[in-house]
């Protein structure tokens, strides 16, 4: 269910708080398969169980 409600929001910057963290991070959404995101950074990529995310936060477009 989560990745198909995420998979609208491929290309957008999306700010991803998970279990464990200290902070939240901020990334683009590249893709999103089974139960995991990737997550592009500045420098990185990131892949992320959607099981351990307790809050992404999507910034509106204008």
């Amino acid at each position: 269910m989560l990745s198909n409600m995420l998979s609208e929001y491929i290309g957008k910057q999306v700010t991803i708080f998970a279990e464990g963290e200290l902070g939240g991070f901020q990334g683009t959404v590249a893709a999103v398969e089974d139960n995991w995101l990737k997550i592009g950074e500045k420098k990185a990529w990131r892949l992320v169980n959607a099981d351990m995310i307790t809050q992404i936060h999507i910034k509106k477009g204008i």
